[in-house]
């Protein structure tokens, strides 16, 4: 079962789980709350789970997941699982009432379900919830083949890029990149910034950048097919993630197969996959992050050495199969 977010279609979800045994579309599930799309929504998940009477119900993400355990609690499903891949009540850009409006409707169905955390920071704050049922914890894998992917060789005489990836909402503090290419550009040359991706929050980036006079050395690419924002990332010499909230950051992941060492919050989520010192740095404010980046861009050799050792990382500790193993050892109980 899936909905689809505004730009894509359908078959574009479809084909990424090609060797699915069937597919539902549930257009009437829609991101944020819509009473009367929801209760929609919720018949209809309803009416699937009693026709198909599925073993196992496996929900994801905050909203869909509140109304697929519900949906599945009714029709009578022997056992549903959830990952909340971020939970809606740590959302620092909502105004407080709505984040305990997020609680308590997340504590009132945590009882119908078992939680599958996608980190260990997920997993401590499904466990502080009420009348959980259970609390595992199956890190995400990168879904990529990390010794399939190769970098961009940057020539020596060429700009450092310092880059970042993802959506452009308050959640991933763009405005900070904004800020932090202003702070480098200032004392360092041969430097450019680069965003791999677009989002709601590009008029306010573009503004503050416009303002700073930082371009042409600040980029925002938009939107790019997989393939080409791999390639866009694989030029670049660091990855910044300096992102308010996070599960387990795809971009992170993506960034250290390709070599790129990371400097992150300090953060649940980035604690996850960045590891202090060894394949990156998490920082607590703006200028640790300035510090840490302005030290990557002196230090080649430090550079390249952070980089193998999250590239190391992901081969080891982020694969695909040891998920899907642990993922079935679970279903399997």
């Amino acid at each position: 079962m899936y909905a689809v977010r505004p730009g894509s279609t359908p078959e574009e979800y479809e084909a990424h789980a090609a060797g699915a045994a069937k597919f539902f579309h549930i257009p009437e599930m829609t991101r944020e709350i819509s009473p009367l799309r929801d209760l929609a929504a919720l018949r209809r998940l309803y009416r699937l789970f009693k026709q198909e009477k599925p073993d196992i119900v496996h929900a994801h993400s905050s909203k869909a997941g509140v109304l697929a355990r519900i949906a599945a609690r009714a029709a009578g499903v022997k056992r549903t699982l959830y990952s909340p891949r971020g939970y809606a009540f740590l959302q620092r850009d909502r105004l407080w009432p709505m984040r305990l409006l997020y609680w308590l409707i997340e504590a009132a169905v945590t009882p119908f379900s078992e939680i599958v955390a996608c980190s260990a920071s997920e997993g401590r704050a499904a466990s502080r919830l009420p009348l959980s049922r259970g609390v595992h914890i199956v890190c995400d894998a990168y879904l990529g083949d990390p010794k399939a992917r190769a970098r961009t060789e940057v020539d020596s005489d060429a700009d450092r890029i310092v880059c970042a990836a993802g959506r452009l909402t308050y959640a991933r503090d763009p405005e900070q990149f904004v800020r932090l290419a202003a702070a480098v550009l200032n004392q360092r040359d041969r430097v450019r910034f680069v965003w791999v991706g677009d989002g709601e929050r590009r008029q306010s980036v573009e503004a503050e950048r416009d303002r700073l006079r930082l371009d042409p050395r600040f980029e925002i690419t938009g939107w790019l097919g997989g393939n080409e924002a791999i390639r866009r990332l694989s030029k670049g010499a660091i990855l910044v993630h300096y992102s308010r909230w996070d599960g387990l950051p795809n971009a992170v992941l993506e960034a250290m197969a390709l070599g790129l060492p990371v400097v992150a919050s300090d953060i649940p989520g980035n604690r996850d996959a960045v590891q202090e010192g060894s394949t990156g740095y998490l920082v607590s404010d703006e200028m640790q992050l300035v510090e840490r980046v302005l030290r990557l861009l002196d230090d080649s050799g430090l550079r390249e050495r952070l980089g193998a050792a999250g590239r190391a990382r992901v081969e080891r500790e982020f694969t695909l199969p040891r998920m899907l193993e642990e993922m079935a050892a679970l279903y399997a109980r």
